[in-house]
């Protein structure tokens, strides 16, 4: 039997070349999301009104990609038809709901995603609300692992 050794050497050479070229392929492509993201940022929360609510949802998940998450975009079957965001770091994953709406997000909305995420068995729920929430929706989460954003907040988030 003939051995081929130019088979064995091209297999060396290429399978890690590849693998480099992915990671430069990556790296690039996380860079360019983070400066589109900085870029809606500066524009402000004036812009973000302006936005579609799928172009908010959007902008949130450019938001926790930029914040080191790996994310999702899913339909769960909600109510408001919308889409939910996933987002995995480590062992965890949380359950993001974007709220574009021009109203407070109450304290209805908030137990709703509440129970979605015990009923889908997340570690916590993040819910973004453009326009902020009720004095009632932000008293009711107490030690609930949930956290509550507006969209000030996404605008004024520390820079990672």
């Amino acid at each position: 039997m003939i051995y081929n050794y130019e088979a064995e050497t091209v297999a060396l050479w290429v399978l890690p070349s590849m693998l480099v070229l992915d990671l430069l392929i990556t790296s690039y492509l996380k860079r360019r999301r983070k400066i589109a993201f900085e870029k809606l940022r500066k524009r402000g929360i004036s812009y973000l009104k302006t936005m579609s609510w799928q172009d908010f949802e959007r902008f949130c998940a450019l938001h926790f990609t930029s914040e080191g998450y790996k994310v999702q975009m899913c339909g769960l079957g909600g109510a408001d038809g919308g889409m939910y965001l996933l987002l995995k770091k480590g062992r965890k994953t949380t359950l993001v709901q974007c709220k574009h709406w021009k109203s407070k997000v109450s304290v209805t909305t908030v137990r709703e995603m509440f129970g979605v995420m015990h009923a889908h068995k997340f570690d916590d729920v993040i819910i973004v609300a453009l326009s902020g929430f009720t004095r009632e929706a932000q008293q009711w989460i107490g030690n609930k692992p949930i956290l509550l954003m507006s969209g000030e907040d996404m605008i004024n988030a520390p820079r990672t």
